[in-house]
Formats: structure tokens, C-alpha cells, sequence
């Protein structure tokens, strides 16, 4: 796998992560990249004190400027499930996400610790905490097919890419390459040497950063609460490069950047505007115009052209009927759990941080996949016997936007919790 060495960079907010087997200049441009730091948004931004968040009848509110009320999009029939799902299973850190599509409302945006309770939404929801691992191969898909001139049936064949990239793994082996596969299974089966050989071989570090920053890497996204951007490093090496590609660190995600990447690919390219208020009222009760709000003056962007954005969603729903996710969405017999079919995409990594070991598992993707009404991203950071994933919380989500659409259909909020069998950490990017 890696050499011995190992360093340490942190990932905003405190979080760290090692970096296996790189060289000393790519380390030394990693650690010399600038901090992540709180995103300055313009002062329309609301004081939004998520802090005291609460119910109030069918909604939520939080406390706004000079005491008023600012009423939020936060629908408690995607909302509580969430946090029911985080706090009964006792995650150690766990954000979520869920938006509307196509108009960006913010369904849901939860954020809780086991491990340190006073973390909240802004801390797990809204930072870039995690690294995105195999999440950022829906990017590297999306460059493949606008920038390389790869479509998903390409073929290449491979051999290991299980749990890293070697030098080997991006050269012709006739030996050992006995397995020949297209990109869309690389992308459903989340095969790390597939990803990493075909950027390898069609796109240039340029190109694979122009897209990451199209899908908002690096940049500020405009939200009525600030959100910590979310970071990418693409090496001009050319093993570090293809590992980028395949999601072997380089890059960290938020869930709600998760979220809104996702819906990118649900809305035929374009990036909704997120929006967290829906109405805003004064310290007497008066209702106020919603000029102060962000999403007001913002609208939805093209990050990928729309055949594009049709061919790298269809590969995503190969995650769910026959790749990493199939198990979470089918029993055994091959039967979906849900009545819909769901596109997504799954992110495994794992690291000792200055919290201890932490095993991140990622799930973005939308719902239903030939129809998107919502967007979501679930980040779970798990000890190394971990009890759920994230596409447990995902289908959950799916399976309660679903009961809220039917009336009189049984919400799955609070049936029973039976968690799988605790599992051993899992090193591979998945």
C-alpha cells in the first residue's frame, strides 16, 4: 500500500487527517495551501442563531436580528428523523443535509456529536469536515465525460485499486490486467483503479480543477448562514493526480456542499441556490421583506453541461442497483427497499485525527432518480466498530421525503432502530 511515512494536515475547524505515502514537495504545497477559514459573506447575511433552534407548530424558527423571528424551509418530517437516526445510534459525528429540488429550499440540516455534544449544524453541517474520498469521483466522472472526451461505456482494464493507487496500477499490465470494465461501473462499484487510470490517461490537472471548481470547490457558496468552502488540491504528480481523481484525500466536503453537488447532477447541470428562510418577522411581530436574505438576490448556476449531467446521473444510479450502495437499497433476494429508484454515489476513508480514528462515511444523491425532488448528503465520522453508514441514514431520508408526500402513509421515524453487526474499520476508499 503507502510507505511508512505519514503527516498530518489538518482540514479546517481543527479536523486532521494523515497523508499517506506522499512526497515532500507535495506535502509542502499541501501545508502551504491557504487555511480554511470562516467565509466572509456580505453583510446581507441574517443573524441566523442556529443555536436556538426550535420547533414552533409545523416549522422551525430561530432567534433573528434585535430579537425578531425568523421562520426557516426546515420541514420536521425530514428534520427529526434525521437527528432520531444520529442520536439513537450514538454517531460520534454526523451531518446531513437535504434540499428541494429545483428551488433549493433547505428540507433539512442536521448536525450532531455523541462524542462532543456541543457540535451542532455549523460545525457538521456546514463544514467542510470530512474528506470528500470517493464522493469527489462523481467530479473526476463529470470531467471525464465534458473534458477528456470519455463517455461512460469506455472500456480499460485494471487490476488492484481495492484500498490504494500504485505507480503499477496506471500502466498496461496484460499479466495481471484481467478485468476489463466501463467508467459507469467504475463509478457505481466506486473502483479506485478505473477512476485513476482513465484521468490518468484523458485529463490533465487543469482540467480536473476547472471542474471541481465549477461544482464549487474552493469557493464561497452563497447562504443565508456562512458555509466553510470546501477544498481541493490537485497535484501536478502524476500518482498524487490519479490518486485526487479516485478520492484518495486532496479534497475535503460539507455536507451541504455534498448536498448541492448532488442536486447539480439531479437538475440537469445546474446548481439550486440554497435557502434557509422562508419569512422574517421583527422583535413586534411584524412580518419583514427578505432582502436580508442571500438566496433572494441568487439563483441556480451551470456548473456541467446537460448531457453531461444525464450520463454522469445515470452512472450514479449503477451505485445503488449494482455497485457500493446495493446492499443499503435491496434486501437479499434483489428487492428495493423503496419504491423508487435513488442515483448516489458513496465515500469511504479512513484516518487517525487529533480526535483519534475516525472512519468518515459518505452518501450523496438524489431521489426519485428519474424524477429528482430532493438532493441530500449524510457524513457520518465513526469509531473503527461502527454501527451504521451512511446509506442507512440516506435511505431513511428517502424512505420519510416519500411517507411526507402520501398522506396517511406510516412515517419510519420511529420504528424500531436495529443496527447491523459492529464492523471493522475499512481502509479502501469506496
Amino acid at each position: 500500500m503507502y510507505d511508512r511515512d505519514t503527516m498530518t494536515v489538518i482540514f479546517g475547524r481543527g479536523w486532521s487527517a494523515p497523508i499517506r505515502g506522499l512526497g515532500v514537495a507535495v506535502v509542502t504545497a499541501l501545508l502551504a495551501a491557504p487555511a480554511l477559514a470562516e467565509p466572509a459573506l456580505e453583510s446581507r447575511v441574517p443573524d441566523l442563531q442556529l443555536e436556538t433552534l426550535r420547533r414552533e407548530g409545523a416549522g422551525y424558527v430561530v432567534t433573528g436580528q434585535d430579537g425578531g423571528r425568523v421562520v426557516l424551509t426546515l420541514d420536521p418530517r425530514l428534520q427529526e428523523p434525521i437527528e432520531d437516526v444520529l442520536r439513537g445510534f450514538q454517531i460520534p459525528y454526523g451531518g446531513a443535509v437535504v434540499v428541494s429540488i429545483p428551488d433549493g429550499r433547505v428540507l433539512a440540516m442536521v448536525g450532531r456529536s455523541a462524542a462532543e455534544p456541543r457540535l451542532g449544524p455549523r460545525e457538521l453541517a456546514l463544514s467542510a469536515w470530512a474528506p470528500a474520498a470517493s464522493v469527489f469521483k462523481v467530479v473526476s466522472a463529470a470531467a471525464l465525460v465534458s473534458e477528456g472526451g470519455v463517455s461512460s461505456a469506455t472500456r480499460i482494464c485494471y487490476h488492484g485499486g481495492v484500498s490504494a493507487i500504485l505507480p503499477d496500477n496506471l500502466v498496461d499490465l496484460p499479466l495481471v490486467d484481467r478485468r476489463c470494465e466501463t467508467l459507469a461501473y467504475g463509478l457505481g462499484k466506486s473502483q479506485n483503479a478505473i477512476l485513476a487510470k482513465l484521468a490518468s490517461r484523458h485529463l490533465t490537472a487543469a482540467q480536473l480543477a476547472r471542474v471541481g471548481h465549477a461544482f464549487g470547490f474552493e469557493e464561497t457558496i452563497p447562504f443565508d448562514v456562512p458555509v466553510e468552502p470546501s477544498h481541493l488540491d490537485v497535484p501536478a504528480d502524476a500518482l498524487e493526480f490519479a490518486r485526487t481523481a479516485a478520492g484518495f484525500w486532496h479534497s475535503t466536503l460539507s455536507p451541504m456542499h455534498g448536498a448541492l453537488l448532488a442536486a447539480s447532477i439531479a437538475n440537469h447541470g445546474e446548481m439550486p441556490a440554497p435557502t434557509l428562510v422562508e419569512r422574517v418577522f421583527d422583535a413586534e411581530g411584524k412580518e419583514m421583506p427578505r432582502e436580508g436574505a442571500v438566496s433572494v438576490a441568487q439563483g441556480p448556476h451551470r456548473v456541467i453541461g446537460l448531457d453531461t449531467a444525464r450520463e454522469v446521473g445515470r452512472m450514479m444510479e449503477l451505485t445503488t442497483r449494482i455497485g457500493t450502495a446495493k446492499a443499503a437499497f435491496h434486501d437479499r433476494r434483489g428487492h428495493r427497499y423503496l419504491p423508487v429508484d435513488v442515483a448516489g454515489k458513496t465515500g469511504t476513508l479512513s484516518a487517525q485525527t487529533e480526535r483519534g480514528y475516525l472512519g468518515y462515511s459518505w452518501f450523496v444523491g438524489y431521489a426519485p432518480a428519474d424524477h429528482p425532488a430532493i438532493a441530500f448528503a449524510v457524513a457520518l465520522g465513526n469509531p473503527a466498530q461502527w454501527r451504521i453508514k451512511a446509506t442507512y441514514v440516506a435511505r431513511r431520508i428517502v424512505a420519510e421525503h416519500l411517507a411526507a408526500q402520501a398522506p396517511g402513509r406510516t412515517s419510519l421515524a420511529r420504528t424500531p432502530l436495529q443496527p447491523p453487526p459492529a464492523t471493522p474499520r475499512v481502509l479502501a476508499t469506496r
